[in-house]
Parts: structure tokens; C-alpha cells; sequence
């Protein structure tokens, strides 16, 4: 994928697709159902679960053959997502810090500490889709996500 301002991606059943709409788009063998119903059995998912899942996300992305670069932002449609990380309307965007304080909340729901939940949408399709979306985020290099016009 080339550097462009925006790429949208589709976080799918099975697979992950970011998509530039210059280049073929590479798939990422691994999407939210594997994680949600092939990893998380326990919602919010247990720490132990997480860990294989960062391994299961890491390894697609790694045979994916895209490389860590500069990259602009990621759009997304996805509901659940866009619920979990506040991203109301259109355009709405959240750094990838802001990113990874949602996640690392959710890790720390995992270890037992149910007060950091508040706001937190429950589900174990909202947490595999932040953990892919996170994954993506900081192995490919993208800068922000942000809420795509429907």
C-alpha cells in the first residue's frame, strides 16, 4: 500500500482488509469472529485471551507482507468499533494513543478490575475489533481512525 491520506478498512468475519483504493488490497488472514468466537470465551476476555489474540492478529499481519511506514489514517464503518471508541459522526477521530488507552482499559477490565469499564460497550466482537484495529494501527504504522461517511 502507498502512503495516502486515508485508508479504509474492513474488519470482516474472517478476514481484515485495509484498503488505500490505489493499490490491490492485501488481505489479513484473520477477522473479528476468529478472535471473538475462536479466542474470547469470556467477555470481557481474560488476559490470557488477549495474548493469543495479539499473537493471532501479529502472525496474519506479518503474512500479510505489509510493512511497518508513515502512514495517514484509518476509516472505519464498522459499528461496534466505532461505539467502543466514541466516534459518533462522520469524520469524528481518535489518535492512536487514545486507541491504545481503549485497549489498555479493556486489558485492564481482563485482569479483574471491573471500574475501569465505565463506558466501555461489552461484547466480545466490539473487544476483538479494538484489539485488530490496535494491532493494525501499531504494527502498520497508521496514525488516527477515524468514523467513515455511511
Amino acid at each position: 500500500m502507498k502512503r495516502t491520506d486515508a485508508t479504509s478498512l474492513l474488519l470482516e468475519e474472517h478476514r481484515t482488509t485495509p484498503s488505500d483504493g490505489a493499490a490491490p488490497a492485501v488481505v489479513i488472514a484473520v477477522g473479528v469472529r476468529d478472535i471473538a468466537e475462536g479466542l474470547f470465551r469470556h467477555d470481557p476476555p481474560n488476559p490470557f485471551e488477549v495474548e493469543q489474540a495479539i499473537d493471532r492478529v501479529e502472525d496474519a499481519l506479518a503474512a500479510s507482507g505489509l510493512r511497518q511506514a508513515a502512514r495517514g489514517d484509518l476509516l472505519t464503518r464498522n459499528a461496534r468499533l466505532c461505539a467502543k471508541l466514541d466516534l459518533r459522526a462522520n469524520g469524528d477521530r481518535r489518535t492512536r494513543d487514545e486507541v491504545e488507552d481503549s485497549f489498555q482499559r479493556l486489558a485492564t477490565v481482563s485482569l479483574g478490575h471491573p471500574a475501569v469499564s465505565a463506558g466501555l460497550p461489552a461484547g466480545r466482537d466490539a473487544a476483538a475489533g479494538l484489539l485488530v484495529l490496535r494491532e493494525c494501527m501499531h504494527h502498520l504504522g497508521f496514525g488516527g481512525v477515524r468514523r467513515a461517511g455511511d
